[in-house]
């Protein structure tokens, strides 16, 4: 794509085609690019004549406000966060001679929000979940205890081998992920290994004596090079007559974990709300925001400040309250 400073005779969602192709396909994961291509088929579908020369502030607002018709906010806001880089180097190139269509975007739903529960618990519910954790059986407490200890991605935790765990200095070394999705996702059959998300998610965690322990329960027998929660999930699930063995689905471990809210008393959360729950807990008890960025495998600060701002402020109205004790004090 030169420059070339004029409008640019292409239509939108060819223009977005290539800009992903080019920018994207070498770049993201499999997962992510799978994002940009259903981005693309959205964009077709719904602006499929929108020339990008012509493009306007409106045109853009009112793709957004199309697609908030079907989708709740939360998905509407992922939609144009992989459109407006594309917009954004439009302009850049000057191939949008008018306006930057990307100001001031509204992200808008028709459709609410069925997801109001928070996201995290706190650390008495934490406890409540933990002993119905420790009283399963099956293994499903020990992998979502793994994760709420942890902080890990859920295609982290799969990933994670027996070669990756220190038993002397209690650490995991985070490096890769497990492809428990399809084809569809990137060129990597179900059951490999992927690349961690990004560079900074490539992290040794401190882990606790009862980690360690479920670790080495599970890895007995194990090949170094064994996915350690897979090979346990291949013992006890049903097998797929597509694949010859027990086949991850995230809906599935996400319903087995609301069963064992509910039977611990505790508003229902997903396998990645372990994570947002261990982060919860270590900002709550004031572990500093770069130690718990870095143990979420977060590139940067803005990132973790950005998720668990409601936490942040909590604290800093403490902290204020504390301020005003010790000037009275003096």
């Amino acid at each position: 794509m030169a420059k070339t400073g004029k409008k640019r005779l292409i239509k939108f969602w060819k223009y977005y085609e290539q800009w992903y192709e080019t920018y994207k396909v070498n770049s993201v994961k499999g997962a992510t690019l799978s994002k940009y291509k259903l981005t693309l088929k959205w964009v077709k579908k719904l602006v499929p004549e929108l020339m990008l020369g012509d493009m306007t502030r409106e045109d853009f607002q009112r793709l957004i406000n199309d697609y908030g018709k079907s989708h709740e906010k939360p998905t509407v806001f992922d939609f144009y966060h992989h459109i407006a880089p594309a917009i954004e180097d439009a302009v850049y190139e000057g191939w949008i001679t008018g306006k930057n269509p990307n100001h001031k975007i509204k992200i808008t739903s028709a459709i609410e929000n069925t997801d109001k529960g928070p996201k995290y618990l706190e650390l008495d519910g934490v406890k409540k979940l933990e002993k119905v954790f420790h009283e399963d059986k099956t293994g499903f407490g020990d992998f979502f205890d793994f994760c709420l200890r942890t902080g890990v991605r859920f295609a982290e935790g799969l990933g994670l081998t027996p070669k990756d765990v220190d038993t002397d200095n209690m650490t995991i070394y985070i490096n890769k992920t497990f492809n428990y999705k399809t084809k569809e996702y990137g060129n990597v059959d179900y059951g490999e290994f992927m690349p961690t998300k990004n560079k900074y998610s490539v992290r040794i965690i401190k882990i606790d004596y009862k980690t360690l322990m479920d670790l080495q329960r599970h890895m007995e027998g194990l090949d170094p090079k064994q996915p350690i929660w897979p090979t346990w999930y291949d013992s006890i699930g049903r097998v797929s007559s597509k694949y010859g063995k027990p086949r991850i689905f995230n809906s599935t471990f996400n319903e087995r974990l609301k069963r064992m809210c509910w039977q611990a008393g505790v508003h229902p959360i997903t396998v990645h709300g372990l994570r947002h729950t261990h982060a919860s807990i270590l900002i709550a008890n004031r572990v500093s925001i770069q130690s718990v960025a870095k143990r979420l495998g977060h590139g940067d600060t803005e990132t973790t400040q950005r998720v668990y701002i409601h936490l942040l402020d909590e604290l800093a109205q403490e902290d204020e309250n504390k301020i005003l004790t010790v000037m009275a004090g003096i």
